[in-house]
């Protein structure tokens, strides 16, 4: 009986040219996180989501099979370029069209290089962040003959239909009560748990004080209807719309929404393995070639002008009263 190889993980940043030079690059992967640097609420690190897209990625790799087990990972240092953050003092915005840039620039230079495997992870749930990633990927895989593929749109199309929310997902694990993730999308209980298992000295003690608050019970408590997206389907064009503005206007006077009091590292633990071995099995279809490019999206993919081309950019931005800058 054989026992599972290990995978070997490298940080970008600690390699020398000498063991550089003797990686064999076209049987290596390269991983990266693109995601923002932004308020999470009062309690949690400005990094949570680069920190989870990491933590997720290096989990994944234990459940990979063999085969590909026995790879060379490469972790670059996470890109912090992510559009539409938390509008307060502490986030950092960028457009989408510099999220695009600079991973076309990463991707072509990996190529030229010899890498023939990308991997960008991501766990911010803004569809102008992250199909300007699937943009910048897809558009390094067409023109290098490479695969650089966003692991995140994947895995929303496999699991969410199209939400940022978990709960079908997530919904029956040990330890969580279903309602807790209903609008869960933003430091609340599935983030949370994932910082206290990932980085516990990062996470603010008091945070099991914080009380469960949703976009939705916000506007309830106003008078206002929800302006929902229906689980498992790609919403209209008018329908984000109206939730992105209500979304605004929520995270303009709060910073969470969720349930982080109901948190706990255990839970984080059991999430990011669940997630993980999803992950595995999208990557291990990729690394086969029984993944095809046109599988590698999210389900706003065919809609990706309206959300990422330049000139929607500046409509979007207009619309919805979002500046570059945060006071």
């Amino acid at each position: 009986m054989t026992t599972p190889t290990d995978p070997v993980l490298l940080r970008w940043e600690t390699l020398t040219k000498t063991k550089f030079d003797q990686l064999d690059r076209s049987d290596c992967v390269v991983m990266v996180t693109c995601s923002p640097l932004e308020v999470h609420g009062p309690h949690l690190p400005f990094g949570a989501d680069a920190l989870e897209g990491e933590g997720l990625s290096r989990r994944m790799l234990s459940f990979l099979p063999d085969r590909h087990r026995r790879k060379t990972f490469l972790q670059l240092p996470f890109i912090y370029a992510a559009t539409d953050t938390v509008p307060h003092p502490g986030s950092l915005y960028f457009q989408p069209s510099t999220t695009q840039a600079v991973l076309r620039d990463l991707g072509r230079t990996l190529a030229a290089q010899g890498f023939r495997d990308v991997l960008v992870s991501n766990f911010h749930g803004s569809p102008r962040h992250f199909l300007a990633i699937e943009q910048a990927c897809a558009a390094v895989s067409r023109e290098r003959g490479i695969r650089m593929v966003c692991l995140f749109s994947i895995l929303i199309t496999r699991l969410t239909g199209g939400s940022a929310e978990l709960y079908e997902t997530l919904g029956q694990l040990q330890g969580v009560n279903r309602n807790d993730l209903v609008g869960d999308t933003h430091g609340g209980l599935v983030e949370t748990s994932q910082l206290l298992a990932l980085h516990p000295e990062w996470v603010e003690r008091d945070y099991a004080a914080l009380p469960r608050q949703t976009v939705d019970t916000w506007l309830a408590a106003r008078g206002e209807p929800a302006a929902a997206l229906e689980a498992g389907k790609p919403a209209s064009l008018l329908a984000m719309i109206k939730v992105f503005t209500s979304t605004l206007r929520f995270f303009r006077a709060e910073t969470y929404s969720g349930a982080p009091g109901a948190a706990s590292a255990e839970l984080g633990e059991r999430i990011l393995d669940t997630l993980a071995e999803k992950a595995a099995e999208a990557v291990t279809e990729i690394l086969d070639g029984t993944l095809p490019p046109a599988q590698w999206h999210s389900p706003l993919w065919k809609q990706r002008f309206w959300f990422i081309n330049p000139l929607m950019v500046r409509v979007f931005n207009r619309l919805l009263g979002v500046t570059r800058g945060i006071a």
